[in-house]
């Protein structure tokens, strides 16, 4: 009998014991995600480092962006002009720092050469911005309701810093990934333009 009642004392225990691990743990508050609006002019400086597995392109970069046209200067990591590509609706020009000149019909077809790697243009104007294009998706928020991480067209891009706490604050760092090929891009001035 005394056998008994420890028995069924030790299992009323165990089930109690059991049951309290089951309690819901508190969860962190969900975090809204903010809205994001793109600017279609801005210049930005900052510094660029690309590879594929292959190649490798570091430097800084100077980039101004419109609806009509794009320009980027690549400098060398002690500031010498290493090629300027300008993009407009009807083609694209890239000079580099021994005098060659290349024209192609867009900027897809030269950018290439002027990175290092291949990278989706039509997107990296949102990307700088951290404001997902229509059919990418954010995958995960910042603790503001930012984008932390967005796919896009096969891209991983991670924002791990912006350049302050406030919801509407431009990345300050981006990290994207494609295979093999990763960009990370450090922006230092960040100017949008009416």
């Amino acid at each position: 009998m005394m056998h008994s009642l420890l028995r069924r004392a030790t299992s009323v225990a165990l089930v109690a014991l059991a049951l309290s691990g089951c309690a819901v743990a508190p969860q962190a508050p969900q975090v809204a995600a903010v809205s994001r609006k793109s600017v279609s002019t801005f210049e930005l400086d900052g510094r660029l480092a690309a590879s594929d597995g292959q190649r490798a392109a570091n430097g800084t970069v100077s980039w101004t962006h419109s609806p009509r046209s794009d320009t980027w200067t690549v400098y060398s990591p002690l500031g010498q002009v290493v090629a300027q590509l300008v993009a407009t609706k009807s083609g694209a020009t890239l000079l580099t720092a021994d005098g060659q000149m290349r024209q192609a019909a867009d900027a897809n077809t030269i950018l290439p050469e002027m990175l290092g790697v291949s990278a989706p243009l039509e997107g990296l104007a949102d990307w700088v911005q951290a404001a997902p294009r229509q059919g990418a998706r954010v995958l995960t928020l910042d603790e503001a309701g930012r984008p932390a991480r967005i796919a896009d067209d096969g891209w991983i891009i991670d924002y791990p810093e912006y350049a302050d706490t406030s919801a509407e604050a431009p990345p300050r760092r981006i990290d994207a990934a494609w295979g093999d090929t990763r960009i990370r891009l450090i922006i230092d001035q960040w100017t949008p333009r009416p």
